[in-house]
C-alpha cells in the first residue's frame, strides 16, 4: 500500500470553485483509476490556502500507471488556474509489523 501526499496552495479567490471541482470532478476521476482506494482533502495549518490531496494507492504500480495516464492529463487540464504551481508530491510505503 502506498499513500502520496500532494501539497498545493490554491488560488484565494478560487478555494470555492477548487472544493467543488475535487469534490465534483477530481475525487471521483481519481476514485475511478485502478488501484485508487481512497481520497481526502486536507487543510494545512499554513493559512487559508494550504492544501493537501492525500490518496491511498494499492501498490506504486498503480500510482505510475495513473501518473502515465490520459486520465491524469485531463484531470490536470480540468483543475488549471485553481491553484499556484508548484504543487509537491510526496510518497509514503506503509510498513507492515515485524513477525513475532
Amino acid at each position: 500500500m502506498l499513500f502520496r501526499i500532494l501539497k498545493m496552495q490554491v488560488r484565494p479567490d478560487r478555494i470555492a470553485e477548487w472544493l467543488a471541482f475535487t469534490r465534483d470532478v477530481g475525487f471521483p476521476g481519481m476514485l475511478h483509476q485502478p488501484g485508487c482506494q481512497a481520497i481526502w482533502r486536507l487543510r494545512g495549518q499554513g493559512g487559508e490556502t494550504d492544501f493537501h490531496v492525500m490518496t491511498q494507492w494499492a501498490s506504486a504500480a498503480d500510482l505510475e500507471r495513473f501518473n502515465a495516464s490520459d486520465a491524469k492529463r485531463d484531470l490536470g487540464a480540468a483543475a488549471a488556474g485553481l491553484t499556484i504551481p508548484p504543487a509537491t508530491e510526496t510518497l509514503f510505503d506503509v510498513v507492515d509489523e515485524p513477525a513475532s
